[in-house]
């Protein structure tokens, strides 16, 4: 499977639907190298200092080594874990970019006195809400077990006993994923674009903790794969 990190979209698409800025819009950052790269909070204590971008892309494209019978750690469920949140990284900041072109759509639409201009707006965030979740329905099988509507727990077997489990978070726009109504008074009220607002923001956040978080599972089976390696 191929390392998506040479992405060359330009972070600024969003500014289509508004050339204007606030300071209560979602921060922008990099795209997948972005999470992928993240030092600091990310980074759990009790593990050593790892580029996971590095990590993810030595791991995922090299040839695995034979393993003798009585090593302790299966290569294979790692890199297959591996991938699977190299998949849902980079859906999650395809979903993110949408997101972030919402929110441009709605900002603009606060700025907007007549009621028809804010209805041609409502249609244009209802058209990108929509596409979350055909972002998601076309995304990776890997990245479909950890963000989409049928997502599970992947279990990853560490030897022995020991077992890891990544938990998966949904992010379809329904209540159980990033709860994104529709507009269903058509910008109609100001009151009705602020609560989007807000919900966008939610979804923002949502959408960072569980990259966040996948960050952190790389983390730790990229030094558990390395430190089996070694002794191998």
């Amino acid at each position: 499977m191929g390392f998506a990190l040479s992405r060359s979209q330009a972070s600024d698409q969003s500014d289509k639907h508004s050339g204007q800025k606030s300071s209560g819009k979602p921060a922008k950052r990099s795209p997948l190298a972005g999470w992928l790269g993240r030092k600091g909070p990310v980074d759990e204590p009790d593990l050593p200092e790892i580029d996971v971008t590095a990590g993810l892309n030595r791991i995922l494209t090299s040839t695995p080594k034979a393993t003798k019978k009585d090593q302790h750690t299966d290569e294979e469920p790692i890199r297959t874990s591996l991938a699977a949140i190299e998949a849902a990284l980079y859906s999650i900041d395809q979903v993110r970019d949408v997101i972030e072109q919402a929110y441009d759509v709605a900002l603009s639409a606060r700025d907007v006195e007549d009621a028809g201009g804010r209805a041609l707006l409502a249609e244009s965030y209802d058209e990108l809400r929509l596409s979350i979740g055909t972002t998601l329905d076309s995304a990776d099988e890997y990245a479909a077990v950890l963000i989409g509507k049928d997502q599970r727990h992947i279990d990853v077997p560490l030897g022995g006993k020991a077992h890891y489990s990544i938990s998966p978070t949904r992010l379809d726009v329904s209540s159980k994923g990033l709860n994104l109504d529709p507009p269903r008074d058509a910008f109609a009220t100001f009151e009705e674009i602020s609560q989007i607002m807000d919900e966008l923001d939610a979804a923002i956040k949502k959408a960072d903790r569980a990259a966040a978080g996948y960050c952190r599972d790389a983390q730790f089976l990229i030094a558990r794969l390395s430190a089996g390696g070694e002794k191998a």
